[in-house]
C-alpha cells in the first residue's frame, strides 16, 4: 500500500506515462526484484558454505548456536536510531565471519601477564601488535606473533597518533586500530570484538568511525564522557543518585580517553588531521582532537557503554584550544542579526505539550526571534501558529538538514533529543525542553526508561517546567533551568455576566492511563441518582455512555473557556502530570478545581487554598468533595478567587519574558565561546 508522498508520485507517473509503459515498468521492476531475491539466496548459501569450510563442523555448529542466541535477544530499536541490539552474542557470531585485520597499539607500563595476553589476542583478533619501547621486552616472549617496537627506528612509528596513522598508511592499509593502556587491567579479546562489531555494524548506514568502551573503576561505572555546557568541563557519564541502568544504552560522545579507543580503517584513512593539530599533546588530548576532526568529517564517535573496560581510576579529561572553541563557540544569528530558534517535534497533533511549544514559538517570534518548527507532521489545523512548519518524512531526513543550521535547536521529546544533539555537534546550540520526566510513559519497560534517561545529557542547556522535574533530573545528574508553563490570558478568563450551572462537573475525557479518567467516572457514579451532569471534552466521545454525561469533541479554545465558565467544579484525577495546563486554565476562568496530587501540579496547586486535593484512586473521597462543593457556593467562590490569583502568575506574557531571557543568555554565551554559567540567565536556576 502506498501512502503520502509516494501516492502523489504514483499519480504523477501515471499522468506522464501511458498505461502500457506503466505496466511494462512494473513487470520489469517485479522481475528485477525476483532476480535479486534469487541472487541474494544463492549468496547467502555460498557464504554459509564458505563459513562451514573455514570453521569446520564443530566451529560452524557453535557459530549457528551463537546466531540463534543472538536472535532471541533482539534488544530494542527506537525511531531516532537508538538501539540496544548489539549484544555480546551477536558480536561473537558476527566476528566469526566479518572480522577485520587489526593493529593493537600497546603502551603504558609492564605487566606480568602482558606476554600471554598479546599472544592470545593476536591470534583471536588476527592482529599486529605495536609495542611502546618500555614494553619491548615482551616482544621476545610472543613467539610467532608479528610485533613492532614503536621506537621510531627503521620506519617504525612512535606512540603518537600522527606517527601511528602515517605508519598504518604504509604498512597496514585498510586495517582497524585499537589503543590499549597497560596501566589498566587488560581487556579480553571478546571486549575488543564487541568494539569492532559496533564500529562496523551500529547504524551501518552511518559513518561510525570511532568507538570507545565504558570504564569500570572503584569510583563507579562511567559510560563515556560528556561536556557540561554550563561549566565547559568534561564530566564522566556516571549514574546519579538514582540509577536507571542508562549505561546499557550506547551513546555518541564528543571526547574520549585513549584506552580502548577503536578506529575503523575508513576512519584511519579519511579523518583529516595534520600533525600540527596533535603536536605537544598527551595521548588522551590527541584522542580528543582526533574525535573533533572525525565529527567535522561526519564520522561519529560512539561509546559502546555495554562494553566495560576495567581501569584503576577514571582518566581525567579536559578540553582546550580548538576543541574547546569547537564545542562552545556557536553563532546562532541570521544574516540580519535575529537569533534563530528551531523547535523539533515528532508530531503537530492535539496535545498539551505540543500546544505549549506552539505558544512558545509564537511568543518568541513576537519578541523578535527568528523561529521555525521542524516536524514529522505538517502544519496544525487546530492552533493559530504564526511561525513556519518544515515537514520531514523521518528523523534521518530531518537530521541531515538540521545539522547545517546555525541556530538554537530545541528538543521537545526524548526521541527528538538524539536528533537535536547529533545536529548540534558542529553547528548550533542544543536545548532540551523537558516537559515530562519521560520515564513515566514506559511504566513496564525498563529498557525504554534507560533510553529516556540516557537522552538527558550535559551538552544540552535543559529547561523544565516544574520543580519536581528539576529534582528528578538532579537525581540523574542533570541540572535544568526552571521556567513554568504559561496560559493564554486573553482566551482563558472570567466571562462577564456568564451564568454558572451549580449542578455541572467538568472533566477532560481522555483515556490515556496517566490521566486516570476512570477514577473520575467511578466517583461520579458513586453519587447515584443525585449525581450531577458530567460535562466532558476532548477527542474521545465514546469514552463514556450515560444519559447524564455530555461530550464536546475537539472544542476550540474559546469553547473550552465557556465550559470552564459554566461548570461548578473542574475535576482532574491524573496519576501523573508534567504540568497540568487545564487546571491552570480552569483557575483563570474562575472555576474551582479538584485534583489529585500529580507531581507537576505541586508547584501551583495548594490544598485547601486554591484547590482541593484528594488521594490517588480514592473514589469515596472524590465523591464526597464533589458533593460538598456543589452544596457550598461560598466555598466554591473562595477557591475561585484564590485560583484567579494563582493563574495571574502564569500568564504567557510573564512566562515568555523569562523564556526570551534564557535564549538570549544562550546566544550571548555561544557568541563569546563561553560556558553558560558565564552568561546571565533570567530564570530560577537550581
Amino acid at each position: 500500500m502506498i501512502y503520502g508522498p509516494d501516492l502523489d508520485s504514483e499519480v504523477l507517473i501515471h499522468h506522464k506515462k501511458g498505461g502500457r509503459e506503466l505496466m511494462l515498468e512494473r513487470v520489469i521492476k517485479r522481475g528485477a526484484r525476483g532476480v535479486a531475491r534469487i541472487v541474494d539466496g544463492v549468496a547467502r548459501r555460498l557464504g554459509e558454505s564458505a563459513t562451514f569450510l573455514r570453521l569446520g563442523p564443530r566451529g560452524y555448529s557453535r557459530h549457528r548456536k551463537a546466531l540463534n542466541v543472538a536472535h532471541t535477544r533482539r534488544g530494542a530499536t527506537y525511531a531516532n536510531g537508538v538501539t540496544t541490539t548489539l549484544t555480546p552474542e551477536r558480536a561473537a557470531a558476527w566476528h566469526r565471519v566479518h572480522w577485520n585485520h587489526l593493529v593493537i597499539v600497546v603502551h603504558g607500563a609492564p605487566r606480568p601477564e602482558l606476554g600471554d595476553w598479546i599472544a592470545r589476542v593476536s591470534a583471536v583478533l588476527r592482529a599486529r601488535v605495536v609495542l611502546a619501547p618500555e614494553l619491548a621486552s615482551e616482544a621476545s616472549r610472543v613467539a610467532g606473533q608479528p610485533c613492532t617496537i614503536a621506537d621510531g627506528e627503521d620506519g617504525a612509528p612512535i606512540i603518537d597518533l600522527a606517527s601511528i596513522l602515517e605508519w598504518m598508511h604504509r604498512e597496514c592499509r585498510r586495517w582497524d586500530l585499537v589503543l590499549i593502556d597497560t596501566r589498566h587491567p587488560l581487556p579480553g579479546p571478546d571486549a575488543v570484538i564487541q568494539l569492532q562489531h559496533a564500529a562496523h555494524e551500529y547504524h551501518h548506514d552511518q559513518e561510525i568511525g570511532v568507538v570507545t568502551p565504558a570504564y569500570g573503576s572503584p569510583e563507579g561505572l562511567a559510560a563515556g564522557y560528556q561536556i557540561d555546557r554550563r561549566t565547559g568541563s568534561v564530566v564522566p557519564a556516571v549514574p546519579g543518585r538514582r540509577d536507571y541502568a542508562e549505561h546499557r544504552i550506547p551513546r555518541y560522545v564528543l571526547t574520549a580517553a585513549a584506552h580502548g579507543l577503536y578506529l575503523t580503517s575508513d576512519a584511519v584513512d579519511r579523518i583529516d588531521i595534520a600533525g600540527r593539530h596533535l603536536a605537544d599533546l598527551d595521548l588522551d588530548a590527541q584522542v580528543g582532537r582526533l574525535i573533533r576532526h572525525a565529527w567535522a568529517g561526519n564520522f561519529r564517535t560512539l561509546c559502546l557503554s555495554s562494553t566495560v573496560f576495567r581501569v584503576e581510576e577514571l582518566p581525567r579529561l579536559e578540553i582546550a584550544g580548538e576543541q574547546r572553541q569547537w564545542i562552545l563557540e556557536r553563532g546562532v544569528a541570521t544574516a540580519d542579526g535575529a537569533r534563530r530558534i528551531i523547535f523539533v517535534l515528532n508530531a503537530t497533533s492535539i496535545s498539551g505539550g505540543i500546544r505549549a511549544v506552539f505558544e512558545l514559538a509564537n511568543g518568541l517570534a513576537d519578541r523578535g526571534f527568528d523561529v521555525a518548527i521542524w516536524s514529522l507532521q505538517g502544519e496544525p489545523t487546530w492552533f493559530d501558529l504564526r511561525v513556519p512548519v518544515v515537514t520531514y518524512r523521518n528523523y534521518e531526513d530531518l537530521l541531515l538538514s538540521l545539522r547545517n543550521e546555525d541556530a538554537i535547536k530545541v528538543a521537545t521529546w526524548w526521541e527528538t533529543a538524539e536528533i537535536v544533539w547529533l545536529a548540534s555537534v558542529n553547528h548550533g546550540i542544543p536545548v532540551y525542553l523537558i516537559q515530562e520526566f519521560e520515564t513515566w510513559f514506559y511504566p513496564d519497560d525498563e529498557v525504554a526508561q534507560s533510553a529516556v534517561v540516557a537522552s538527558y545529557r550535559h551538552e544540552f542547556a535543559s529547561i523544565t517546567e516544574a520543580d519536581y522535574q528539576q529534582h528528578e533530573l538532579a537525581d540523574v545528574g542533570v541540572t535544568a533551568t526552571l521556567i513554568p508553563h504559561g496560559y493564554d490570558s486573553s482566551v482563558f478568563r472570567v466571562l462577564p455576566d456568564w451564568q454558572r450551572d451549580d449542578d455541572t462537573v467538568l472533566a477532560l475525557g481522555r483515556s490515556f492511563f496517566q490521566k486516570n479518567f476512570a477514577m473520575t467516572e467511578r466517583a461520579w457514579r458513586r453519587l447515584g441518582e443525585d449525581r450531577p451532569t458530567l460535562q466532558l471534552f476532548g477527542t474521545e466521545p465514546d469514552i463514556l455512555d450515560d444519559e447524564r454525561a455530555n461530550y464536546i469533541t475537539r472544542p476550540r479554545d474559546a469553547e473550552v473557556n465557556e465550559l470552564y465558565n459554566t461548570a461548578a467544579v473542574f475535576v482532574q484525577t491524573s496519576r501523573h502530570e508534567g504540568f497540568c495546563l487545564p487546571i491552570l486554565e480552569a483557575m483563570a476562568a474562575g472555576c474551582p478545581v479538584v485534583a489529585t496530587d500529580s507531581h507537576g501540579n505541586r508547584g501551583f496547586c495548594r490544598d485547601g487554598e486554591n484547590c482541593v486535593i484528594v488521594g490517588q484512586d480514592d473514589d469515596e473521597a472524590l465523591a464526597s468533595v464533589i458533593a460538598r462543593l456543589l452544596g457550598d457556593p461560598a466555598e466554591r467562590a473562595r477557591l475561585a478567587v484564590a485560583g484567579l490569583a494563582t493563574a495571574a502568575e502564569y500568564a504567557w506574557p510573564v512566562v515568555l519574558d523569562s523564556v526570551a531571557a534564557f535564549y538570549d543568555s544562550l546566544a550571548i554565551a555561544g557568541s563569546a565561546g563561553a560556558p553558560l554559567a558565564e552568561a546571565s540567565v533570567g530564570a530560577s536556576d537550581e
